[in-house]
């Protein structure tokens, strides 16, 4: 098979399947790690995770996904390539541009090692950069991946089972963008209704989701890949 002896095909294999569980794991390696080091329960978004003593994973992985889209150039005279660095400028934002952080609303303040204070506008720029990614991401799994490069190469027995995956996890993360979006837009008006954890839940399902289109478009699950 001529994925398996290309070196160049490989190096996209290898970066697709890097991506997806750079995705997949971050949910769970910020929950689990800051618990095992402070017992520091769930926070209530990804993001919050920046201020505390796992703050450095969140950003690193963010700056890895960004460099491995930025690598990641796609099949020739397709804009997989437009669309993967435009993603990675977005990775860099959530990562360079932390939230803006209410001590308040923390449910373990003792496991925030530090916070800014100040309602600086442009820390807008780190929740339209989150927003863009995962929308980029969505489009791209449910309307990019599902592709055969021109339509011209054999799509395989198993490419329409791959597509079900691509079109479910990109629905799956509009749906999460939605909801979020639903949700804060309730705050907004009604400022006495939070629900804690909400967001890193919806959060890590669409990083989830995220990761799973990419490790699928990398044969990193061997039950849809083609023989």
């Amino acid at each position: 098979m001529r994925l398996k002896t290309d070196p160049i095909l490989m190096t996209f294999i290898e970066l697709r399947q890097a991506v997806g569980w750079l995705g997949i794991l971050l949910p769970f390696v910020l929950a689990i790690s800051l618990f095992i080091l402070a017992s520091c329960p769930i926070q209530n978004s990804i993001s919050q995770y920046y201020y505390t003593q796992v703050g450095s994973y969140l950003t690193g992985t963010l700056c890895a996904v960004g460099l491995f889209l930025f690598e990641y150039k796609g099949y020739p005279g397709e804009s997989d390539s437009k669309l993967c660095n435009f993603a990675a400028i977005c990775a860099f934002g959530v990562a360079f541009i932390p939230m803006q952080l209410n001590i308040e609303n923390v449910p373990c303040p003792e496991c925030i090692v530090f916070f800014t204070k100040g309602n600086y506008w442009w820390r807008a720029f780190h929740f339209i950069s989150a927003a863009l990614l995962f929308l980029t991401m969505a489009y791209m799994s449910y309307f990019k991946f599902t592709l055969s490069y021109k339509e011209k190469i054999n799509r395989g027995e198993k490419k329409y089972y791959r597509n079900m995956v691509y079109r479910i996890c990109g629905a799956t993360i509009f749906l999460c963008i939605i909801a979020l979006l639903g949700y804060n837009i309730i705050k907004h008006f009604k400022p006495g209704f939070t629900i804690n954890t909400l967001t890193f839940y919806l959060e890590a399902v669409m990083l989830i989701a995220f990761g799973t289109a990419w490790l699928v478009k990398g044969n990193g699950v061997k039950y849809l890949n083609d023989k």
